[in-house]
């Protein structure tokens, strides 16, 4: 680049890059004493329109849609490198710059936190208008950013970890506003908090709420006894499983931080905790950044259009066939501690995505960047019947670690199945209900 075009791009950068605002726009306006003569009006409105357009070719010609440049955010002196992309011309005469910013490198995380300090202050976020809110509770088009990354809870259970003190396993259970069942034999089954006497692990339900005004008061009741329910302000349905993810990484950052392991699982999945500590706790602990899951390898699962259970709106990952990232199918994911706060920053710089397993454990973490996944298919399965035969024969030494759509009328008589054929020197070995 010669110097006269060295000279412009500064004085660009001087005049225009300096008032950007944090969301990338820059306006050019200045408060100006204009005489009320119509003519006079009229030049200025020609000179700024001219100066406005100038700015933007000049800028267009010099960076030449792809130089690497440095934005300063002035209320906070952050520095985040982007590649200028284009520039467009607004009705009123402002220009907005776009800038691109590669995905998985530390400056998306960097730009998270101006949004993070955003919210501390009280400006206005994308959940501050009601309409807008509701949009999202419904989980129909046009929610921007997940509900939960800064709406209250409307249960929050604060005393499940001990303060300070690290957390062996965390089991974050997402569960149905009427499956009362299913959370009571997760319980008093693999859930357990005297399952083990050597390790600290516990047991969390997320829901979101119901307009079922006596499931709502059970709701409150369940979590006055057991103190594991957490549920946040979205609708609890389907379409509303990527808030429930969200709401998860939240409350861990905030209230299990140490939490060395976490097992998202869902409310109809079937745990061997035996095979989890003796065999997967061992082998993740240790390790950062890894999740562990049923993996669907980028380029193999297809972007669903038009009809079906999965279908994606034309406008979302448009010109893709397949999803072009590694992702969990998420009844059962198992990830290290060390990930839930990048991929809870991460979700502040990804839009809302409705399908859950991509969102939560395919947009976040290729957004985090350097996350292993390990696949686990092996030992996870969708058949009920098989696994039931597994445990049957073989108790606690079953290769599977977890059955989805297990039934919980059959919970108990599974469980003891498991526990009938542990032997002695495995339930000393595992401390199972403090047994030393």
């Amino acid at each position: 680049m010669n110097h006269r075009a060295w000279q412009l791009r500064e004085f660009l950068k001087r005049t225009v890059l300096k008032p950007l605002e944090k969301r990338g726009t820059c306006g050019l306006h200045k408060e100006l004493n204009l005489p009320r003569t119509r003519g006079t009006l009229c030049r200025y409105l020609v000179y700024s329109l001219t100066f406005v357009t100038m700015c933007a070719t000049l800028w267009t010609l010099v960076l030449g849609g792809g130089e690497v440049i440095t934005v300063t955010f002035s209320s906070s002196n952050d520095i985040v490198k982007a590649v200028y992309k284009c520039a467009y011309e607004n009705p009123d005469g402002s220009v907005d710059l776009v800038f691109n910013i590669p995905r998985g490198g530390e400056e998306l995380l960097r730009l998270n936190s101006l949004s993070a300090r955003d919210s501390a202050k009280g400006n206005k976020t994308d959940n501050s208008s009601s309409s807008e809110e509701e949009s999202r509770e419904k989980g129909v088009k046009g929610s921007l950013y997940p509900i939960s990354l800064n709406s209250e809870y409307l249960i929050n259970s604060v005393t499940v970890c001990p303060a300070g003190q690290e957390v062996d396993y965390l089991i974050i259970v997402h569960s149905a506003t009427a499956y009362f069942a299913r959370r009571r034999a997760i319980r008093e089954t693999y859930g357990s908090k005297r399952l083990f006497g050597h390790l600290t692990h516990r047991l969390v339900f997320l829901l979101g709420r119901t307009s079922d005004p006596t499931a709502t008061k059970q709701i409150q009741d369940e979590a006055v006894i057991n103190k594991d329910i957490v549920q946040g302000r979205f609708i609890d349905s389907y379409h509303n499983l990527t808030h429930k993810g969200v709401l998860g990484f939240r409350w861990i950052s905030e209230h299990c931080p140490l939490a060395r392991v976490v097992i998202k699982i869902d409310d109809d999945v079937f745990l061997n905790p035996f095979k989890l500590v003796r065999e997967v706790l061992p082998e993740v602990s240790n390790r950062s950044r890894v999740i562990s899951c049923h993996v669907r390898k980028s380029g193999t699962s297809v972007v669903v259009r038009g009809k079906g259970k999965w279908v994606v709106h034309e406008d979302e990952f448009k010109g893709y066939k397949y999803y072009p990232f590694d992702y969990c199918n998420g009844y059962m994911v198992i990830l290290t501690g060390d990930l839930i706060r990048p991929m809870l920053n991460a979700a502040r710089l990804n839009p809302f995505f409705w399908i859950d397993d991509v969102y939560l454990f395919g947009i976040l973490p290729a957004t985090v960047g350097g996350t292993k996944f390990v696949d686990m298919r092996g030992v996870l399965t969708l058949k009920f019947d098989v696994a039931k035969t597994c445990f049957e024969s073989k108790g606690a030494d079953c290769k599977l670690l977890a059955v989805s759509q297990w039934r919980p009328e059959e919970s108990e008589r599974l469980w003891y199945t498991v526990l009938s054929n542990l032997t002695e020197s495995a339930k000393t070995e595992l401390h199972v209900f403090g047994k030393s």
